[in-house]
């Protein structure tokens, strides 16, 4: 057994507009649940918390980043510290970032710095139903895939956090743009989530669902992703894996 010891929230700011966000509404009669944190945590405070979890827990995972509490990307240097910073003082243990992957510069300082794993979130592996949900600011869903793919080059183990919607998700073209997205990157694990949203909220903000094929139904998403992915692994957290030691960072 091992324990998730998510250091998040780590920033208050995004560089999405997550039609779903839980933490920020642009729009008055959407109303998120959740504040986002008032402060931004030290170094210090980081490496206080990372570090007896790492040498303590059996199979233990930190992590920068959950999720719609602001994009902890933004905070790279930062977390770059915080990375050697504890690694100085124990290698112990895995360290992972869920993040939106918008910017591959700023992760490949964190894979260089011994990131372990990377989880990324997206809704879609096509770029056109990827941009309606998340409106990126400053980056696009290349920039996502770049970031994918210099961390399977770096040896770090990568997953995506995908929402799932029925009716979405399971469309002839997304089965398509999924499966072919997850090839490119070298994907080693799709976690399925749930999206819990209205419809009238989301659909009117998405590209018309007919342009996307039949809806094949979410259990014959998960047997074709089995079927044509065999390597990577279906599931719904995180694995405690540590990078890979035959790749080594540039």
């Amino acid at each position: 057994m091992y324990l998730l010891d998510f250091l998040n929230p780590l920033n208050n700011r995004c560089n999405a507009r997550c039609v779903g966000c839980i933490s920020k509404q642009e729009e008055e009669d959407l109303v998120s649940p959740q504040d986002r944190l008032t402060f931004i945590p030290t170094v210090e405070e980081i490496v206080a918390v990372a570090v007896p979890h790492l040498e303590q827990a059996e199979e233990a995972i930190v992590s920068f980043g959950q999720g719609c509490e602001g994009e902890p990307l933004l905070q790279w240097r930062r977390i770059e510290q915080a990375i050697k910073a504890t690694r100085a003082r124990t290698g112990r243990g895995v360290i992972n970032i869920n993040t939106n992957a918008s910017n591959p510069r700023w992760l490949q300082r964190l894979y260089d710095a011994g990131l372990d794993t990377m989880r990324a979130s997206t809704i879609s592996g096509h770029p056109e139903t990827y941009t309606a949900y998340y409106r990126p600011l400053g980056y696009t869903f290349e920039d996502v895939k770049e970031s994918l793919r210099r961390a399977r080059d770096a040896g770090v183990y990568t997953s995506i956090n995908l929402l799932c919607f029925p009716g979405l998700i399971d469309r002839e073209r997304e089965i398509e743009a999924l499966l072919a997205f997850a090839r490119e990157t070298g994907l080693r694990l799709i976690q399925l989530r749930n999206l819990n949203i209205d419809p009238e909220v989301l659909l009117p903000r998405l590209p018309p669902l007919d342009s996307m094929g039949r809806a094949l139904g979410l259990r014959t998403l998960i047997e074709t992703l089995k079927r044509e992915l065999p390597a990577v692994e279906i599931g719904n957290f995180s694995r405690p894996i540590r990078r890979s030691q035959n790749v080594p960072a540039e």
